[in-house]
């Protein structure tokens, strides 16, 4: 099947696609330091090629402060594992279970002001569900993100709305068989409902390219909407 995939790529250099994501994303505070994230998430893609459902589960401990204590900044470490069904129109599907280990340094860290580093290295365990071959991935990620918060003082009307950019970068050390993307720029706004419920939408530009033949390459738009859901 991977062999296939790489065959049919060879017929066009620049892949140019529109894609649709949406994702729900539960929060638990188990203690004071440790936290447990999940996600739920779907992704399509014009033209349509295939079509993605996504489930994630991460455990995150933050670290207590040993140094610079009055420095306004936060750490913490995580680990996770995402796994993937992705649904193909011609090409058999693909199974992806996806381990992952970061950390974040939040700094400055203000009341509303944040820009967020985050350093991460993933796994990737790639199978077609037709004759179960077998592809292997690993790749590390830096992601700088900003996010500007309104608090009703300086727009009557904006309580409660924030604006966010990220850029994120990915060194693909071991090439996965698909989907092995390099950078990634997102802008958007967003909307805290209540301390549980917020919500988020974002354009943002994703270019990702097949280094198993480094001359194929993909330029998407991406639209995505976000919910967060805090349980107490």
């Amino acid at each position: 099947m991977f062999a296939e995939m790489v065959i049919g790529q060879n017929e066009a250099k620049s892949i140019e696609t529109n894609q649709v994501w949406f994702d729900f994303n539960p929060r638990y505070k188990i203690s004071d330091r440790f936290t447990l994230v999940g996600k739920l998430g779907a992704k399509a893609i014009y033209p349509k090629d295939w079509y993605k459902f996504y489930t994630s589960a991460q455990v995150a401990y933050s670290i207590p402060k040993f140094m610079l204590r009055k420095l306004k900044y936060r750490e913490k470490v995580y680990l996770g594992v995402d796994f993937y069904y992705v649904f193909f129109n011609e090409l058999p599907d693909v199974v992806e279970i996806s381990p992952y280990q970061g950390y974040t340094l939040t700094w400055p860290n203000r009341k509303r002001l944040d820009i967020r580093h985050n350093v991460e290295l993933g796994e990737r365990f790639q199978w077609d569900v037709q004759d179960w071959n077998y592809s292997f991935g690993l790749k590390v990620s830096y992601e700088a993100s900003l996010t500007f918060k309104f608090h009703g003082d300086l727009w009557k009307y904006g309580k409660g709305f924030y604006l966010s950019a990220s850029a994120k970068f990915w060194w693909n050390l071991i090439s996965a068989t698909v989907f092995n993307d390099v950078v990634r720029i997102t802008p958007g706004i967003g909307y805290e409902i209540n301390p549980k419920w917020k919500t988020a939408f974002y354009i943002g530009y994703n270019y990702a390219r097949n280094q198993i033949n480094e001359k194929i390459h993909a330029n998407n738009i991406i639209y995505r909407f976000r919910v967060y859901y805090t349980i107490n």
